[in-house]
């Protein structure tokens, strides 16, 4: 899975690149998602849409998107949220920042206890923040089904390789295959 993320106002390149990455996304059999932006993601027919608590509800972006659709949610540090977002037909929810982080240096880092409930959650979930490969051993290991990486991946010496570590660790783990998707 890959997300796209672009804060830009260039509201045209930004769906020229959502096309290219879907159609590259497709070609290698990985879904894209769009960081919340629900008309980029029918725009581009992305596969879905990744929501932040500023953002529309999940509830809302589902009847926009339809079933067919991917929807995530950013739950940062509660379950409350999670449990809503379950409620509202979100296929994945994500947690964190697990660890401290360059990309989000303000995000506060989560309590590891809240792992403790996940297995309650019938959709998969992700852990952010701060996130490099014994951080992800550990957190698949607490029942996380999947992580998301960038400057751990991105500045890799081969990253390729270093994404197929990434993917071992959680090969056989449930995904949005298994549950969740709507």
């Amino acid at each position: 899975m890959l997300q796209y993320r672009d804060k830009s106002g260039d509201a045209d390149k930004r769906r020229t690149e959502a096309v290219l990455l879907r159609e590259m996304c497709h070609t290698n059999n990985a879904f894209l998602i769009i960081d919340n932006d629900v008309q980029l993601c029918l725009d581009s027919d992305a596969d879905g849409v990744h929501l932040g608590p500023e953002d529309i509800s999940v509830h809302k972006a589902r009847n926009i998107l339809g079933p067919g659709k991917i929807i995530g949610a950013s739950c940062h540090q509660s379950f409350e949220k999670a449990k809503q977002a379950v409620r509202d037909t979100a296929n994945y929810v994500s947690f964190g920042a697990f660890y401290p982080s360059r990309t989000r240096a303000d995000a506060a880092v989560l309590d590891h206890a809240i792992l403790n409930q996940i297995s309650e959650l019938p959709i998969p979930v992700v852990a952010i923040g701060g996130i490099n490969l014994e951080r992800a051993k550990k957190l698949a290991s607490q029942g996380v089904d999947h992580v998301a990486v960038i400057s751990d991946l991105w500045n890799a010496e081969d990253i390729q390789a270093h994404a197929e570590a990434y993917q071992s660790i959680f090969s056989g783990v449930s995904n949005i295959y298994d549950r969740g998707l709507n």
